[in-house]
């Protein structure tokens, strides 16, 4: 088989933008940034907002998280005889992917999984970038069917970001674009209510997980959106729409969210960016040992696990030829980087899957759809795939087991 990448438009578009921007960069070395970095030695050990407990470096066991979740288990218990499992045993994870605009085919899916009739309530759900945006409307279930729709199929580029004026050099410049519609899009529907519905799903035992990239420590910070949620405080609701903006912000494009923060007695500044820089998508960044989780909740074991990862990009593509110039081959580069740090994630969640007897089921967009958009957020092609996912879903027949290349 034969493996390349076909470009659409609008990657075409966000690409050689990209691409401008690192050559601004570039023309714009000495600029210095007016933030106040936390020092190297404080890394780690500084507060968000005096909360604890809100968040934790992926890929290394948390006791903070581990204790939570052993709790979270409990939880559930106490709110229901038989917990989040579903009518065959089973405790179910979502887990959302990147992909921008490509989303919508996340969003379709999840609403034909429930016209189906068939879409779980989950346990734990996990997003990333444009799936970050999903993620807590697909936590509280289908009664918000029709917000993922409605902002899947009616917004455009212009809803999302505003071009700032180009070869404008000056001073702490941070992005080519001003993300003010997206902050906006996001306050407008992750409102007051929503934030309290998270809350209580947290107290009810399940857990929301979204990741963004700390770019001066270069890790993946996974926050725990409903502990966040469950502060109940103006300055908690400002966070938890700080999170989600941020995993969706890709650098250079996409000004970065700096987050306040508390350390030896001062205030600092996090810089943090799209989830996506660090992971396409995650299973719980390996936080937490299940094993232990149902040992410390008094269980012989935690029980049966499904994952299920929607990736909102398509798995392997066409083959291309590049052009012997810069540009084609710069925008090659970037694509096939993005493609193949999401099929390593897909092979890390199947490695967990396996080790902690998780059943493992992957959907991705069919390399049959063909994109034709003519902008970033094209309004039309969103509404095509959110269609497609909405069919494949509403079908059911769909789930892949094993990731793209496996052989067992």
């Amino acid at each position: 088989m034969k493996y390349g990448m076909k470009m659409t438009s609008s990657i075409v578009y966000a690409i050689r933008s990209y691409l401008f921007g690192i050559v601004l960069i570039m023309l714009a070395t000495g600029c210095t940034s007016t933030r106040k970095a936390l020092p190297p030695d404080l890394y780690g050990s500084a507060k968000v907002a005096q909360m604890t407990g809100i968040r934790t470096y992926a890929f290394e066991q948390n006791p903070i998280f581990q204790k939570d979740l052993i709790y979270s288990v409990k939880q559930e218990r106490q709110h229901s005889s038989g917990g989040h499992d579903d009518e065959e045993g089973y405790f179910n994870i979502l887990s959302l992917s990147g992909g921008g605009a490509q989303g919508a085919f996340g969003a379709g899916l999840l609403c034909g999984w429930s016209e189906a009739g068939t879409r779980p309530t989950f346990k734990i759900v996990t997003g990333i970038s444009t799936g970050a945006l999903i993620a807590p409307f697909a936590f509280l279930g289908s009664e918000y069917d029709k917000i993922i729709q409605q902002v899947n199929t009616t917004i455009s580029t212009k809803d999302v970001m505003r071009m700032r004026p180009r070869l404008i050099v000056r001073r702490g410049i941070d992005s080519l674009v001003d993300s003010s519609p997206l902050e906006n899009l996001i306050s407008e529907h992750i409102d007051k209510d929503v934030i309290q519905n998270v809350a209580r799903a947290h107290a009810q035992g399940r857990r929301l997980y979204i990741g963004t990239t700390d770019i001066d420590a270069n890790r993946l910070v996974i926050w725990n959106m409903g502990a966040i949620a469950a502060a109940n405080t103006s300055v908690a609701n400002e966070l938890f729409r700080k999170v989600l903006l941020a995993s969706a912000s890709i650098p250079i494009f996409f000004p970065p969210v700096y987050i306040p923060v508390e350390a030896d007695g001062n205030t600092y500044e996090e810089m943090h960016v799209d989830g996506g820089v660090s992971a396409q998508v995650f299973l719980y960044g390996d936080i937490f040992n299940l094993d232990e989780v149902s040992h410390g909740a008094g269980l012989s074991s935690i029980g049966l696990g499904r994952i299920y990862i929607i990736k909102n990009m398509q798995s392997l593509s066409s083959y291309e030829q590049v052009k012997s110039e810069l540009i084609p081959i710069a925008k090659k580069t970037i694509l096939s980087l993005l493609a193949n740090q999401g099929t390593g994630d897909l092979y890390r969640i199947y490695t967990i899957a396996q080790r902690e007897g998780i059943e493992f089921n992957l959907v991705y967009i069919p390399s049959t759809f063909k994109f034709k958009g003519r902008e970033l957020f094209d309004t039309e092609e969103m509404k095509q795939l959110f269609d497609l996912g909405f069919n494949m879903g509403k079908s059911g027949d769909f789930w892949h087991k094993y990731p793209p290349g496996y052989v067992d």
